[in-house]
């Protein structure tokens, strides 16, 4: 079943992410609504990328929330604002990311 944001945002709470409806937005702006190649093909909700090089690509679009909180949200201090941390670690190079981010309402 594709991704929708609603399937997303219960995958999120049911794997335990923090911050779910912010990381459902982060799915919806970085896949265009679910409709980018590295949505379609990848499975990648995030535009993960490998260490090396590359983008991961999943079996499944559940495979890339696991990967987003085992490979993201383990740099999570906390108490820390989500968007303040999301500029921390540097997550996307767009300009105003995080400010366009709020702007998603689920």
């Amino acid at each position: 079943m594709p991704p929708t944001p609603e399937l997303v945002l219960d995958e999120c709470e049911k794997q335990g992410l923090l911050f779910p409806r912010i990381v459902t937005a982060q799915a919806i702006l970085e896949t265009g609504h679910f409709k980018s190649y590295s949505c379609r093909v990848r499975h990648n909700l995030f535009g993960l990328t490998k260490p090396k090089g590359g983008y991961f690509v999943f079996n499944n679009w559940r495979e890339s929330v696991t990967a987003y909180k085992t490979k993201v949200q383990y740099k999570y201090k906390p108490n820390e604002n989500y968007y303040h941390f999301l500029d921390r670690i540097g997550y996307a190079s767009a300009e105003n990311y995080t400010k366009t981010l709020k702007q998603i309402k689920l």
